[in-house]
């Protein structure tokens, strides 16, 4: 009977991790690993915040390596994460981002970019894969190669962290709608679309406002890809990335930004809610340029890291919409939000590509591209 009893407790504790690791991370700010600094431990211990996504993983051929330069199981970074999972931290693998090498450009077929992004999460010992993109990708075989991974390795979630065109326009139709048009083609269930709220072009008021209305657009057209889905269902599926403190458009999104944004989220049941990054997330430069290193306002350290937490506890306590223009989920608005007629070239060599492609939502940051 003892022999029983231990077999029952040991398979039900085994159920119960499989569990909390399918589980998507209802906050989970963005952290440059390769930075080093701050340490996922010393966050948590500053903040409670126990869940990050790792930033980013690149391609070095077709073999995954941390900014395309240190191993998946470089001794430092891995000692980094294996501190924070020790506290129950969890962690989101994110592969993309703003410079490559990609790995997706790098794999060529979808057996290797599957073990690809198998040796990520097996390496780094998490359920959770961010695909970032933010230039070209094979999107066939990405999308076919992570439905190959969720069939192989159950209990892994997928997001896709995709760039914003404007306020009322939602995610860019190449890197953004069509991807998640490509996902449902493959078979693909994602479970998080995630926008990147920064660095598109706004008239409203305050950029909080502008970061609620995209997502807002975003959530439309998520209806036109999945109308088979409840308004509850996708809204679940969001997430919401803003990038805190200065922005390359000379925005700012506030400490009152944020708060607007986590009441938002919380009143309408948002399933995620993240920010870049948490090395920023202190007052080291105010009125400074953009930095990756502080924010570039006045603030608190980790004061936005700390916001973002209370999100979790609002969203329980919270007893859903009750406004019907908020709840419903409508058509896709009208989009007013054009491509700028600027062009964009690259300072460096093989830059041209990916500042043409980020010129149509004002994104091209000086250190990188000439407009």
């Amino acid at each position: 009977m003892k022999h029983l009893f231990g077999v029952f407790t040991i398979f039900y504790l085994f159920f119960l991790a499989k569990c909390a690791l399918s589980d998507h991370p209802s906050v989970a700010p963005y952290i440059d690993i390769v930075m080093g600094k701050p340490k996922l431990i010393d966050v948590y211990k500053a903040t409670g915040q126990n869940a990050f996504t790792l930033a980013f993983v690149l391609g070095s051929g077709c073999n995954p390596k941390w900014g395309g330069i240190s191993d998946l199981d470089d001794p430092e970074i891995i000692k980094n994460i294996r501190d924070f999972q020790a506290v129950n931290g969890t962690v989101i693998v994110a592969t993309g981002g703003a410079l490559g090498p990609y790995l997706e450009n790098s794999c060529s077929t979808v057996d290797s970019l599957t073990k690809a992004y198998m040796k990520i999460l097996d390496t780094i010992k998490t359920n959770h894969i961010d695909i970032d993109i933010e230039a070209s990708v094979p999107v066939d075989i990405v999308t076919k190669s992570l439905a190959k991974v969720k069939r192989q390795r159950e209990g892994t979630t997928v997001s896709f962290t995709l760039m914003v065109q404007g306020d009322d326009y939602g995610l860019t139709p190449t890197l953004g709608v069509e991807v998640l048009k490509k996902a449902k083609e493959n078979g693909l269930e994602v479970d998080m679309v995630n926008p990147m709220t920064m660095e598109f072009g706004s008239n409203m008021p305050t950029w909080g406002e502008a970061v609620i209305s995209a997502s807002k657009a975003t959530l439309a057209q998520m209806k036109n890809v999945w109308p088979e889905k409840s308004d509850a269902e996708l809204r679940k599926m969001l997430g919401v990335t803003p990038m805190i403190g200065r922005n390359f458009n000379r925005k700012i999104f506030s400490i009152s930004d944020a708060k607007l944004l986590i009441d938002w989220a919380a009143a309408n049941a948002i399933g995620m809610l993240a920010f870049w990054s948490v090395g920023r997330d202190n007052g080291g430069c105010p009125g400074g340029g953009v930095s990756p290193t502080c924010s570039s306002i006045a603030q608190s350290e980790y004061e936005f890291t700390k916001l973002f937490k209370t999100f979790e506890e609002k969203k329980a306590s919270s007893p859903g919409p009750s406004n019907p223009e908020v709840a419903t989920i409508g058509p896709e608005p009208i989009q007013t939000s054009k491509p700028a007629g600027k062009e964009c070239r690259g300072k460096k060599e093989g830059f041209d590509k990916w500042c043409k492609d980020n010129c149509p939502r004002n994104f091209c940051p000086e250190e990188f591209c000439i407009c």
